[in-house]
């Protein structure tokens, strides 16, 4: 029932993100409060105190800079909603003032109209300092639309405890050999499970056979020289470089029964699995782990180690009833020192703060050389999950036909095939 629940609300959303243009233009301006305390209302997926706290305290400094009282309310939308949730929020009048932004829904937010133009708020915070590579995404024709306040990239975080137990080495042994790949990973995951019963691999957040399919499966399917689609319109899903990585984990799924499968809520920072692929922001969960733990670079394919990063912008409702406060601060939450706060949680895209000694112990659970590890080498060189102006479209339709792999005797070519003809249907 939930799930037939959440494909109602994925269907709705194509439908309102196809009109959202039409309705923009023509709702009218929006009203300013005039007196009182100004209600601002910040839509998240974070549903994590000490992270709200810390956005809170950014409203609360802000409030005192402008001399205005501000009662902020955070709304936290679980992430394999937020799209769909977002998106018929803002059709009512519950609509949020700011809120933050999927990197591969940018295009489409920014298309329909939904985001008012950032540039002269961020003129007051040296918006020079901002690395040009990880804006691209949030520009548009030269206009600044929202601001990535976290490029992250995903790295592997390894149950140190059961790799002792399963008599292997770690990930972080197997990368000072030169032979961390996803070969070794494959039979690290499996040996795991064949010794401890425990289960080798959980996907990103547990997700990676629903909303977190890309997620999942970009970081080996790059790095088998295939990806979703290019930005120039090339769909690769089903070349041979992409068929073998899927095969890859859908062998580690189906054949050696190493990784949590689909419907299974086993959590890795629960102790339930020796490996997981995480971000910097998740960390955090392992605060009070009973367990020994260490992170490593994802595994290399024959294209060697190629960085996938998640990416996250925050931008201010282009009709929202507080539209020029909400661009203000907009623009204070992503200053340089608002972005050195939350480095340690949401990597930054300030060259200042990035480029920092501070950056690299601002995560206390991480060392200096496991944060530059697994987060400072890679915010360069890495490169976003594939967007486009019709995601929404895309992922809806795209994800009935991924549902289609996970069963034992798929064909995984031929259901690449048939994601395939789903991306050639709006990005051809």
């Amino acid at each position: 029932m939930k799930s037939s629940l959440k494909r109602v609300f994925c269907a709705l959303l194509v439908i309102f993100v196809a009109v959202l243009p039409v309705m923009a233009q023509g709702s009218g301006e929006s009203q300013q409060q005039t007196s009182g305390p100004i209600d601002i209302k910040i839509a998240t997926w974070t549903s994590n105190q000490d992270q709200l706290d810390l956005l809170g305290s950014f409203v609360d400094e802000f409030a005192a800079k402008e001399g205005v009282e501000i009662n902020a309310t955070f709304e936290s939308i679980t992430f394999d909603e937020y799209n769909t949730l977002l998106s018929l929020e803002l059709q009512g009048s519950e609509a949020p003032d700011v809120f933050w932004v999927l990197e591969t829904s940018a295009p489409a937010f920014i298309e329909s109209g939904l985001l008012a133009p950032l540039d002269e708020e961020l003129a007051e915070y040296n918006p020079d300092d901002f690395s040009p590579k990880a804006m691209e995404l949030w520009q548009k024709d030269g206009v600044t639309y929202a601001v990535p306040f976290s490029t992250s990239p995903f790295f592997v975080i390894y149950n140190a405890d059961l790799f002792a137990q399963a008599g292997i080495p770690t990930p972080a042994d197997l990368v000072a050999e030169g032979n961390w790949n996803w070969d070794t990973f494959r039979q690290s995951s499996k040996a795991i499970k064949d010794a401890t019963g425990v289960w080798g691999f959980q996907t990103v957040d547990g997700g990676g056979y629903d909303a977190r399919i890309l997620h999942n499966l970009c970081p080996i399917i790059r790095s088998y020289g295939g990806d979703a689609w290019t930005n120039d319109g090339q769909i690769l899903i089903n070349s041979s470089e992409s068929v073998e990585a899927v095969q890859l984990f859908h062998d580690m799924v189906y054949v050696d029964g190493s990784v949590v499968p689909p419907g299974d809520q086993s959590n890795f920072f629960a102790g339930a699995a020796g490996m997981t692929v995480a971000q910097v922001s998740r960390v955090s969960n392992l605060a009070e782990a009973d367990f020994a733990w260490g992170v490593a670079p994802m595994p290399a394919g024959p294209m060697g180690d190629v960085p996938v990063i998640g990416q996250a912008g925050i931008g201010a409702y282009s009709r929202g009833k507080n539209v020029d406060i909400a661009k203000k601060l907009v623009a204070y939450m992503t200053n340089e020192e608002c972005v050195a706060r939350m480095a340690g949680i949401w990597p930054p895209a300030r060259y200042s703060v990035l480029e920092s000694d501070d950056f690299l112990s601002s995560q206390p659970l991480l060392t200096a050389e496991q944060m530059d590890m697994a987060v400072g080498s890679s915010i360069e060189t890495g490169r976003v999950l594939p967007s486009h102006v019709m995601y929404p479209q895309i992922e809806v339709e795209s994800r009935i036909v991924w549902d289609r792999l996970w069963n034992a005797d798929a064909d995984v070519k031929a259901v690449l095939d048939a994601v395939a003809q789903v991306y050639a249907n709006y990005i051809n």
